[in-house]
């Protein structure tokens, strides 16, 4: 991931990971609101969710929004 001032750029395999973990296409993730947004509603533990799954999702969210 490239991150300069409010610009993001996520590589082709951080939008792949992202698009399996999620099921919502990233591609679209251009700034850091739009990556913060994106954290928010796609990546919050679904009840159908593994453990393990869960806790990338929650280790994920909480790297991104700290951005």
């Amino acid at each position: 991931m490239l991150v300069h001032e409010q610009q993001v750029r996520l590589t082709r395999r951080e939008q792949q990971v992202l698009l399996e973990l999620t099921g919502r296409d990233p591609s679209a993730i251009r700034t850091r609101d739009d990556l913060r947004r994106y954290a928010e509603a796609n990546l919050a533990a679904e009840e159908h969710d593994v453990d393990t799954l869960r806790r990338l999702k929650s280790v994920l969210s909480k790297y991104l929004l700290a951005l």
